[in-house]
């Protein structure tokens, strides 16, 4: 799908070209006024148009030097004449010699001011193809890679993640082979483009040619020049008029940079380091330093570090701050925008946060240096679930963060995923990894949401229980000639497999396994006095949380893995 402003420049352009049926408002409509109109409004707009093509319309641009600008020759800018389909390459010969070499950049423009432009936009036909695609647009590989787009078919746009991890349409492109569309239209956003033109030293130079008239009763240009119009330095045109019947308006408008380079590079800079537009929350945290628990701000100049704590009485930066932990189920319910790890939360390529962690009273905890590379939106999120400390940091943030050494310990859930990257890394025949993603997404619930509790039961299932090869287990007890049935499921199999040789009092069932696939079948359910609401009630009856519940499974779970490892492994 387009981004908006993309699908109302077509709106606008198509609404342009609408030739009217009143003979008055078709006698205005040739002299192009809307049309010039649009350009100067377009100019200062969010979104840029760099190509379009209609069926009276046409506007093409291109990036030229501002060397090559001063001062501007309107009179050889006027003799520009190019398009996107123009090859800025090609293999040349001749001339006495007998090599071949290549010839770069735009030729054959007609003016000597393009001699270094660089083109963005490039049409491309497949020739030979007779299907769909057979005619698209890239765009140029330098503006491609310094903005950090990529090509998104489903948004029709080259595309990057803003600082939300939301997908951001960078260069928007329609063509005729669309559904519905008439029209070819390359737009672009107009900050990215501004920092390129800033960095580059340049200016956007468009030319546009409108040629409006009706197509019955057309019967060509008179042999008279046409009339030349210089609304400034940057907008000029030449027009030729046949009253009440037809006319063409052709010219060049120059776009600058509507900043200071100073200030766009101020922005590109802080960009990288994570201070672009950059606001600050402040947040309940435990000033250690001082003793007290207060409200720090995360801006950078509240708080301090070891190397510059002399002479001042600031915070120190990593002040933790605490928060319930429902903080997290906003980033548990979009697996495909984030993903929780054990002690950081990732935002796709957009932001990422580190040195998280779970204290003893079940509260998530955040250092405010880490928070403060958080978009300020996100900040308000956290700052929204902040609370006074009920106790400490974690035993692990303390011993890693601030002792500075290894933690030698694991939960439950550690020791699961341990033997799972085992598994996966050797190899194994007898089980499979089905997706890498699982080993993120499977996290201990925190809160006392039953969903969150039967999704973390789901990840472990599909983790774990759909990991095991039923082919590979068949084949194993076929070769012990273990008798089995043929709608037994994975977990029968591999009891099956434990049992071999045992007597019926000795019958060893996986009990973690069985748990595991028990509450990912029935735990969301969410009918009064179902068996899912007798399983939860359970849980907190006897684990008093759902978080200690899970552990104890993972506990279960561990010594499974190592069971099953132990009798089916040797054969691998």
């Amino acid at each position: 799908m387009h981004n908006y402003d993309h699908k109302k420049l077509i709106e606008t352009i198509t609404k342009l070209d609408e030739v009217p049926a009143e003979p008055h408002a078709f006698s205005n409509w040739v002299y192009a006024e809307a049309h010039l109109a649009f350009l100067r409004e377009n100019a200062m707009a969010d979104e840029l148009v760099v190509y379009a093509s209609s069926e009276y319309s046409f506007v093409h641009s291109v990036v030229v030097p501002n060397t090559r600008l001063s001062p501007i020759d309107q009179d050889d800018l006027m003799g520009w004449s190019s398009n996107p389909y123009d090859s800025i390459a090609s293999y040349v010969m001749g001339g006495g010699r007998d090599d071949v070499w290549i010839e770069r950049g735009m030729s054959g423009t007609g003016t000597k001011t393009m001699e270094d432009a660089i083109q963005l936009i490039f049409g491309r036909t497949f020739e030979g193809w007779t299907g769909a695609g057979r005619d698209y647009f890239e765009v140029h590989q330098e503006y491609a890679q310094l903005s950090g787009i990529h090509w998104r078919p489903e948004k029709r746009a080259y595309c990057r993640f803003n600082e939300h991890g939301d997908l951001e349409s960078v260069v928007s492109i329609i063509t005729r082979e669309d559904k519905g569309s008439n029209i070819n239209l390359a737009s672009f956003k107009w900050e990215p483009l501004e920092e390129y033109l800033a960095a580059s030293d340049s200016s956007l130079v468009r030319m546009f040619d409108f040629t409006l008239f009706r197509k019955s009763g057309f019967n060509g240009w008179p042999n008279e020049p046409p009339q030349k119009f210089y609304d400034s330095d940057h907008f000029f045109y030449r027009q030729l008029v046949v009253p009440n019947n037809a006319a063409y308006t052709r010219g060049i408008q120059i776009i600058r940079s509507r900043r200071s380079q100073e200030a766009i590079f101020t922005d590109i800079k802080d960009g990288w380091i994570g201070k672009k537009n950059k606001k600050y929350a402040e947040f309940i945290a435990n000033d250690w330093r001082n003793g007290r628990i207060a409200k720090i701000s995360t801006d950078p100049s509240s708080t301090t570090n070891y190397f510059e704590a002399e002479g001042n009485s600031l915070p120190f930066e990593l002040s933790p701050a605490f928060f319930r932990p429902e903080v997290l189920l906003k980033y548990k319910a979009d697996r495909d925008k984030y993903t929780v790890g054990e002690r950081e939360v990732t935002c796709r390529a957009a932001w990422y946060l580190k040195g998280i962690d779970v204290n003893e009273a079940g509260q998530v905890h955040a250092y405010i240096c880490d928070l403060r590379r958080l978009p300020y939106e996100e900040q308000l999120h956290w700052l929204s679930f902040n609370e006074p400390p009920k106790t400490s940091i974690s035993k692990r943030a303390f011993i890693h963060d601030f002792k500075g050494e290894w933690v030698t310990f694991m939960d439950s859930l550690q020791n699961v995923l341990s033997i799972i990257r085992r598994w996966h890394h050797d190899k194994v025949t007898w089980w499979t990894l089905r997706d890498e993603k699982l080993l993120d997404r499977v996290n201990t619930p925190l809160t006392e949401s039953r969903d969150e509790w039967a999704e973390a039961f789901m990840d472990l299932a599909k983790l774990v229980v759909e990991g095991f090869e039923t082919k590979s287990l068949h084949a194993k007890l076929d070769t012990l000639q273990i008798p089995y049935g043929k709608d037994d499921k994975t977990i029968a199999l591999l009891e099956k497999l434990l049992n071999k040789g045992g007597t019926s009092g000795e019958v060893q069932k996986l009990v973690g396994l069985r748990t595991v696939q028990l509450l990912r079948t029935k735990a969301k359910g969410h009918f009064g006095g179902s068996e899912a609401e007798q399983l939860a009630q359970d849980a907190l009856m006897e684990y008093e949380t759902f978080g200690n519940h899970f552990q104890y499974v993972c506990t279960q779970v561990t010594d499974d893995l190592k069971t099953i490892e132990q009798h089916i492994s040797g054969g691998n």
